[in-house]
């Protein structure tokens, strides 16, 4: 994954400075890895801010609470293995995504495994303490307006088995263009 894309919670946490603490695993999935992995049961998660994003209902059975950054959702699966938020958070102060990262991130630009900015959204991809994080967020079609964010964390032992999951859910977010 990391070779193929791109922050923001461990890795949110650590790279933009949120509270995000690592769970320790309640019941680890078949074969130590994550629960649901291997049956994702996808489906489309949507919100009143405009966010829709395809999300693998079967990993992420658990509702922890609001998300740790804006507006949003934080979900877990059933073992604490993995997380993934999705939120919206205001731009009120016009960043572009390169201003965004630069101004907003808490770990060195190297500890950062893979970084993607264009002028419409950013990505990025590191290790902290065994986990992958991975953050993407769309920022709006006006200089102000709402990011539409993404952040997963999952184990870097299941790294090549999160690829194609956490491609998928980056590719389709979505959100209202203001």
């Amino acid at each position: 994954m990391r070779t193929m894309l791109g922050i923001v919670a461990a890795g949110l946490g650590a790279a933009f400075g949120a509270a995000a603490q690592a769970q320790a695993p309640a019941d680890p999935g078949a074969g130590g890895r994550t629960a649901g992995l291997d049956r994702p049961g996808w489906t489309v998660f949507t919100d009143g801010a405009g966010t829709r994003v395809d999300v693998p209902a079967g990993i992420f059975t658990e509702q922890v609470g609001p998300a740790r950054r804006g507006a949003g959702v934080e979900l877990q699966s059933a073992d604490g293995r993995a997380r993934l938020m999705v939120y919206v958070e205001p731009n009120d102060e016009a960043f572009t995504p390169e201003r965004f990262v630069r101004t907003n991130l808490k770990v060195p630009a190297g500890a950062l495994d893979y970084r993607r900015i264009t002028d419409r959204f950013f990505a990025v991809s590191g290790v902290n303490e065994g986990e992958i994080f991975y953050s993407r967020c769309n920022f709006p079609a006006r200089a102000s307006g709402r990011m539409h964010c993404i952040y997963v964390a999952y184990p870097q032992a299941e790294e090549k088995a999160w690829d194609d999951i956490v491609t998928r859910i980056s590719l389709s977010l979505r959100g209202s263009r203001n």
